[in-house]
């Protein structure tokens, strides 16, 4: 979002600039393999994003914690 506040939106004559600077920089024939690559990372990003993390409840303000923290972040009691 802050990107956008930042520049704005990309409309068809920056991609098409883009586009002009990566066919110099990486030519015609490595621009295939780098969209797969850059597929493939944001994929597995989106997938890692989706996945939830294990959580318990602090015994004294019953919010939710994620198992990996040792003090509650809204009351900070000691969970292990």
């Amino acid at each position: 979002m802050a990107f956008f506040l930042l520049f704005g939106t990309i409309g068809l004559p920056e991609l098409l600039i883009i586009l002009i600077i990566l066919l110099l920089l990486f030519g015609a024939a490595k621009l295939p393999q780098l969209g797969g690559a850059l597929g493939k990372t944001v994929k597995s990003f989106k997938k890692e994003m989706k996945e939830d993390k294990p959580t318990s409840k602090c015994p004294k303000c019953e919010s939710e914690v994620e198992e990996d923290e040792d003090f509650c972040p809204k009351c900070g009691e000691k969970l292990k």
